[in-house]
């Protein structure tokens, strides 16, 4: 086989009928990711043995615990990103009669969904078998879920990162056969940021014109959980504290929000992705919104760096649970239809 290029393989997603059994990309409702890099990837702790024996090199090696864990990153697109928050530590609920409104808050959820789960309807958590092909080559991943979400906007484009951890690997018994729909990405003239007064129904009426950059950050801290049974493979994902945090640079205007900062004082974020400048309201496919109901500076740095510089205000926002609701909330309209 020749020497292959990146863009000459693919990514599929199939949802799991059982937590942890791997479904081939020819299983009906897969779906072909477009994606911009992943880097999923067998982890083993191998057992060197170091046993003595008037040597001073390592004796054996035996197979030990592993799991799949790596990053994909794609362009968010509102046919897919569905398929990216079920497999999440979220709640799904979905509305319309199609397209669809897609609506995902956090779940106090201490792993996720495992054998025996119900993993079906679309008010339930998913597990995903990834396969990835490389060259021409399969590689199958069950049991996957995303544990830390990163939405940034590079190049005025919505990006999403995903750090994914799965149970096993295994050779795909088919490739499937590719099929690609015309994308719907979220340009520079789609965004919009909102501030306002944290609560649980903030009225976001003005954006806000000083925002250099966003990356809002959902991280679960998830683990693999490797128990002594006759697999080798973890047999859950375990999820731990959730740090919710918004990163970004602000035009420094004012003392106003480092004051805001010193005085922990608690505001609510909105970013909205809505192509030809719309709404998130008025739109009835294709648009974007994550809400971060309560949050405070948890850093605020301002300096004057050198002399032709813009003075800009260093910033990370760190989210807070908030009485009567939920600490966020993303939601996407979509065509997609996910039962």
């Amino acid at each position: 086989m020749p020497a292959g290029i990146g863009a000459s393989g693919y990514l599929a997603l199939t949802f799991e009928t059982s937590p942890g059994t791997y479904l081939p990309p020819t299983t009906a409702g897969t779906v072909f990711i477009p994606i911009l890099s992943e880097s999923l990837v067998y982890t083993e702790d191998k057992y060197y043995s170091q046993a003595i024996r008037q040597q001073t090199i390592d004796n054996d090696a035996k197979n030990s615990y592993y799991h799949v864990e790596g990053n994909v990153t794609y362009e968010v697109d509102s046919k897919f990103e569905p398929y990216w928050l079920y497999i999440s530590r979220m709640v799904p609920a979905k509305t319309g009669a199609g397209p669809f409104t897609y609506t995902f808050t956090p779940a106090a959820t201490g792993s996720a969904p495992v054998a025996g789960d119900t993993v079906t309807g679309a008010t339930n958590r998913r597990t995903a078998s990834i396969t990835v092909i490389r060259n021409g080559v399969g590689f199958g991943y069950a049991g996957c879920t995303v544990g830390n979400h990163a939405y940034t906007i590079e190049d005025g484009v919505l990006r999403h990162s995903m750090d994914i951890m799965g149970l096993s690997e295994q050779q795909p018994g088919g490739l499937g056969t590719p099929t690609w729909q015309t994308p719907v990405l979220f340009g520079a003239d789609a965004h919009a940021v909102y501030v306002d007064t944290a609560g649980t129904s903030p009225a976001f009426a003005t954006p806000s014109l000083t925002f250099n950059g966003f990356t809002l950050n959902i991280n679960d801290n998830p683990a693999p959980q490797n128990r002594i049974t006759n697999s080798r493979a973890a047999q859950y994902i375990s999820y731990g504290f959730t740090d919710l945090t918004i990163d970004t640079e602000l035009d420094f205007l004012s003392r106003t929000e480092y004051d805001n900062f010193k005085s922990v004082v608690k505001r609510s974020i909105k970013l909205e992705s809505v192509p030809a400048q719309g709404t998130f309201a008025g739109a009835t496919v294709d648009a974007f919104q994550a809400i971060v109901y309560n949050s405070v500076y948890d850093t605020y740095t301002v300096g004057l760096g050198s002399a032709p510089d813009l003075v800009m205000a260093g910033t990370t926002m760190r989210g807070l649970a908030i009485a009567g609701g939920n600490a966020y909330q993303i939601a996407v309209k979509s065509a997609a239809t996910i039962t």
